[in-house]
């Protein structure tokens, strides 16, 4: 997937609508004391108290706005700082700390870390739907330990593109599961802020910014 860009998700809605409604009150307010002052009795006018009452929570209002309105543009300045952390790491190959790795152009990559030597390690890769479609032996010495596959699946097919789960089970001799870390390796195509959480997109593949622990220089087309 060849496809780069930077986006920003309508994350802010409840803040926006939070703003509406208190634009809505300020007007509504307004309109009903000014209704008031032009209808009152000559002969026995509002009452002094409760008109600096009416104005006190007029004032509140109009003050909830405008602080609204500042932490929206904090906000934005927030976000638009995190956007342009992000574009930095767009076509760079980045190592993220999941469970899930993108299928892309028929090939994909896996990385495990082992703490101690392993008698055996098995990997699985599953489909959308949690089903396994391919299972391989993998390294077993202690350290760190890339996988790339051809996206096939046990029966040699081609699958698609798409993105995948995978899981790597390594035992010692005696069958105990030995310690390990796993992560995924991919080409960053996009940027975008999720739930106001920064993520970046690996093809369809979306993960949180402070899942990354490796980035390196992409070499040639993924």
């Amino acid at each position: 997937m060849d496809v780069s860009s930077v986006g920003l998700t309508n994350t802010k809605i409840a803040d926006t609508d939070a703003s509406t409604s208190l634009t809505e009150t300020f007007d509504t307010f307004l309109s009903l004391l000014t209704t008031q002052l032009q209808n009152q009795d000559p002969l026995d006018p509002m009452d002094t108290e409760q008109f600096t009452q009416q104005l006190v929570s007029f004032s509140q209002v109009e003050q909830s706005i405008a602080a609204n309105q500042k932490l929206d543009q904090l906000v934005q300045l927030q976000t638009t700082s995190q956007l342009s952390t992000g574009v930095s790491y767009i076509g760079k190959s980045v190592e993220v700390v999941t469970d899930q790795l993108m299928l892309d152009g028929g090939t994909a990559k896996l990385t495990y870390g082992l703490e101690s030597k392993a008698a055996q390690t098995v990997i699985t890769i599953f489909d959308q739907n949690g089903r396994p479609v391919r299972t391989v032996t993998g390294e077993t010495d202690p350290g760190r330990h890339e996988f790339v596959w051809d996206g096939r699946d046990s029966n040699g097919v081609e699958l698609a593109d798409g993105i995948y789960g995978f899981k790597v089970d390594p035992v010692d001799k005696d069958g105990v599961p030995v310690e390990l870390a796993t992560a995924s390796i991919g080409r960053v195509t996009g940027v975008e802020i999720v739930d106001e959480v920064l993520t970046l997109n690996i093809g369809e593949l979306g993960v949180p910014f402070d899942k990354i622990f490796a980035v390196r220089e992409e070499v040639g087309e993924s």
